[in-house]
């Protein structure tokens, strides 16, 4: 073999064929994907053509992101069955992935146009809107007496569910209120956290909002510290129009701690369904 020697590839030689660090090369012969064709006295490694065309096809599968167990069981296995079903298994993940984008992308879209529409929203006027179906997720039920950090325990439980539909959150999000203790004058606790889809899902946590009449009211500041005025505002409008409440109350965020620090600056919208 020692006459041979001019004929091979020293680890560095065949590095540098590749544009691979030498290292890379040593880590795919630990891995017994490339086994030198000889290794001589001095322990240093010399690799023949058929190591170079190895390497080439692990270098381009890595490209495509197959794994290196994918690759090393395909290295013992070649044939071009088995080289389509690699690369079938392979545009079917990437499908996923640009479908997955995809779907990113339109949630971008949806909240951008989100956001510049709510630049001309009404404030602290009480409107009649017909308002579509709407899809929401919701959290587990809240206790009527729960403390900030039980209410912070289920909304973090409630955004890792959200994880499992939606590629981006979008931040519609809000509360759903008893109606029963608005009616009665009350302030009205909170029943449910949600998050609001573009389209139903198969989810325990689903919720559809009925398409339907709504009172609705928008105004600026946290719910907690600015919101009692405008839920006693909404009261007297049913009770001056002779409206029933339908529904528990809406109560959206749509403008939040992810565009300011400022609470006051908060947008919100109460939305309650009613008949006349």
């Amino acid at each position: 073999m020692e006459k041979n020697k001019k004929k091979l590839f020293t680890t560095g030689e065949l590095a540098s064929l590749c544009k691979i660090h030498r290292k890379t090369l040593l880590f795919y012969d630990r891995l017994g994907l490339i086994t030198p064709e000889f290794i001589d006295a001095n322990g240093y490694r010399y690799y023949a053509r058929r190591q170079f065309f190895s390497l080439e096809i692990i270098l381009a599968l890595r490209k495509l992101d197959v794994s290196l167990p994918e690759i090393a069981e395909y290295l013992k296995h070649k044939s071009t069955s088995n080289y389509k079903n690699l690369l079938t298994r392979r545009a079917n993940i990437l499908d996923q992935i640009l479908s997955d984008l995809q779907k990113m992308r339109n949630e971008l879209s949806e909240r951008i146009c989100f956001l510049e529409n709510t630049e001309t929203l009404p404030l602290e006027i009480i409107t009649l809107i017909n308002e579509e179906e709407d899809y929401l997720c919701l959290s587990d039920p809240v206790p009527q007496n729960a403390d900030l950090k039980i209410r912070t325990k289920i909304s973090a439980k409630h955004l890792l569910t959200l994880a499992d539909y939606i590629t981006f959150n979008n931040h519609v999000s809000g509360y759903i209120l008893d109606k029963n203790s608005f009616l009665a004058c009350e302030r009205p606790y909170t029943k449910y956290f949600y998050q609001s889809f573009t389209q139903p899902f198969d989810s325990p946590y689903f919720f559809l909002k009925p398409a339907g009449l709504y009172a609705t009211i928008y105004f600026k500041g946290i719910y907690c510290s600015y919101g009692k005025p405008y839920i006693d505002q909404l009261y007297r409008y049913l009770q001056e129009n002779n409206l029933q409440a339908v529904s528990d109350i809406y109560m959206t965020s749509i403008r939040n701690h992810w565009v300011t620090d400022d609470n006051g600056s908060y947008l919100n919208k109460l939305s309650i369904q009613v008949k006349k």
